[in-house]
């Protein structure tokens, strides 16, 4: 009898030392909050800021320089910026992109893929893909811009073609 009371409970103790929480809405905000704090310590907000500021610039440009009379320096262009930036900064705080984007990740991934991300995120890689986002990010963006500069033509045809199929009124203009 003793035995086999033993032989229960060290059953026990190996199935609950085994057995995963529950993955409840819960359980993953909790774990999503874990991650984006991560990301965030790990430089995604600021990232983020600058991503948006760029945006910004981008969408106003042509109106300040109407505004201006004359084409904005290089100089004034990152002052611009920064002062997006430092605008967006007030309102997208760290904890307002936590909350956010644990509610994205807690939506797609399950907590025990969330602990498997925050893992990640705490190894020396983990933390220099977190340090490097921004710039991988641009990288990559220029990578494959190149590819489509360097392939407009065919893409031009192809979409021509594709639209003259689909919408055959096209064809003959």
């Amino acid at each position: 009898m003793t035995r086999m009371r033993i032989g229960v409970a060290a059953a026990a103790l190996l199935l609950g030392g085994c057995a995963q929480q529950a993955d409840t809405p819960e359980l993953r905000h909790e774990k999503a909050r874990d991650v984006s704090q991560l990301e965030v310590d790990g430089g995604a907000l600021g990232d983020a800021l600058n991503l948006g500021a760029d945006i910004a610039w981008a969408a106003s440009a042509d109106a300040l320089e109407r505004e201006l009379g004359r084409s904005v320096t290089a100089e004034e262009q990152d002052r611009v910026r920064g002062i997006f930036r430092d605008a967006l900064a007030e309102f997208l705080t760290p904890e307002a992109w936590v909350e956010a984007s644990a509610a994205v990740y807690a939506e797609h991934l399950t907590a025990a893929e969330l602990d498997d991300l925050a893992a990640f995120y705490r190894t020396p890689t983990g933390s220099k893909l977190l340090s490097l986002q921004e710039e991988l990010t641009n990288q990559l963006g220029d990578a494959a811009e190149a590819i489509v500069v360097a392939n407009e033509m065919a893409f031009a045809e192809r979409v021509d073609e594709a639209l003259a199929e689909a919408f055959p009124a096209l064809g003959g203009q």
